[in-house]
């Protein structure tokens, strides 16, 4: 049976779009938050003998929530296949909100001892799962749209992350300006997650009244994780190495602040300044990156924009690391930001939705983009706190980021056979 909904006015288009996009701000925030204070987590929470492993520790939890992103993908994109695209989002959406209301009302290890860290960590489980079904969900539900913008609906989701990662960034910075440090340390840090907690129901409401997707196909006896798996599992492999040099340079970008506090010496206010720039500059440019791939063809703008930041990366931490400032760090942060995330980044889901089918999308779409986050993406902070200290090497993460996008430019020249087949099969 094949849903065929008649096409809704504008105001109903916009609106389903604006209740995936602000939906994916609302969970992308309470996922980021915990980046931008895992120095504060790690006296509060996992307390070492040494600062460093404290901090690794810490750094740790926040990529255990990628462990479980597979999962959640594996799941929750199946059941989106199946049920529906705005069924699978108001589910994750409810998802995220538990996780994070969890995380703002757990006692500290002072209090109740090593079920604190335990708490936070099943936490961090919580959100990653509902995280995992988050990205296939929207990715497709934008996408879908409009085949002949398709990249430009689908970037929205870019700039519902930089409103996420300039949300969190500001809310932290206010914080640490509001706050005296043991104000913080004693119960300040629980207001940004507080809010975020807060905000959840009124993604999944904003979901529940919005419409499905035009192509979404319901299928009798349809196994969608299966056909996946089987069917398709070198499309898989090839969707992880795009993700990895976008995950690798999204999550470096929310390591920074800790790289500039612990390692370059920048205060705490300084430290949140490129993050919070970078973020204004994902708000914006993604949909005029994917405009332009739109019109001129995306495989070459992206291979253009991610070359360009992979070879500046490591000469851009050498000079940081030589000359560091609060402007240098903002224009580091910001070069990388419009190359790697708005340049190319911004246009993988557009290029997801082309080789896979819409039959088995958003499983496929969900489970390439968590397994390729589990890979280079949430471990990535405690991968580059744990090379810095290793190599006695500050500009190290720029020889990280360059290896990544030299795969996932591998990866973009072998995209085009199995987007050809995938129009053929659509038609």
């Amino acid at each position: 049976m094949i849903q065929t909904p008649h096409a809704p006015p504008n105001t109903r288009l916009w609106l389903s779009v604006l209740a995936t996009t602000l939906g994916g701000v609302l969970e992308w925030y309470d996922l980021i938050l915990y980046g931008l204070f895992a120095v504060t987590l790690s006296h509060l929470f996992f307390p070492a003998s040494t600062a460093g492993f404290s901090l690794l520790l810490s750094l740790g939890s926040f990529g255990v929530a990628f462990v479980a992103r597979p999962v959640g993908a594996a799941w929750l994109g199946s059941y989106a296949d199946r049920k529906g695209r705005r069924q699978g989002l108001v589910l994750s959406s409810a998802l995220m909100t538990v996780g994070t209301g969890l995380l703002a009302i757990t006692p500290v290890y002072a209090t109740i001892g090593l079920a604190a860290p335990l708490i936070v960590v099943c936490s961090r489980l919580l959100q990653g799962f509902a995280a995992g079904g988050e990205f296939g969900g929207a990715a497709t539900m934008l996408a879908e749209r409009s085949p002949k913008y398709r990249g430009v609906y689908s970037s929205l989701q870019w700039s519902a992350g930089g409103v996420a990662v300039t949300l969190a960034s500001a809310v932290a910075w206010l914080v640490h300006h509001a706050f005296t440090e043991v104000q913080i340390l004693a119960w300040a840090w629980r207001l940004p997650f507080a809010l975020g907690m807060v905000l959840g129901p009124l993604t999944a409401w904003l979901r529940v009244i919005s419409d499905e997707s035009p192509e979404f196909r319901v299928v009798e006896n349809h196994k969608p994780l299966q056909e996946v798996v089987r069917y398709e599992p070198l499309r898989l492999l090839l969707g992880m190495g795009l993700v990895s040099a976008g995950a690798t340079g999204s999550y470096l970008n929310i390591y920074m602040p800790t790289l500039a506090k612990t390692q370059l010496h920048l205060g705490d206010a300084v430290s949140f300044m490129g993050t919070m720039v970078s973020g204004v500059l994902t708000i914006v440019l993604p949909p005029l990156f994917a405009l332009l791939g739109d019109k001129v063809g995306r495989r070459g703008m992206m291979g253009v924009m991610a070359a360009a930041g992979g070879v500046m990366a490591w000469p851009l931490f050498h000079f940081l690391v030589a000359f560091p400032s609060g402007v240098h760090l903002v224009l580091v942060q910001a070069f990388l930001v419009t190359t790697v995330y708005c340049g190319y980044y911004a246009s993988v889901p557009a290029l997801f939705a082309e080789i896979f089918l819409p039959r088995n999308r958003t499983t496929a779409i969900a489970l390439s983009y968590a397994l390729g986050q589990l890979v280079f993406g949430g471990f990535t902070p405690m991968i580059l706190s744990f090379l810095v200290t290793y190599f006695q090497d500050k500009a190290i993460p720029g020889f990280y980021l360059l290896g990544t996008v030299m795969l996932s430019l591998i990866c973009l020249v072998c995209t085009r056979r199995y987007a050809e087949q995938s129009k053929i099969g659509a038609e």
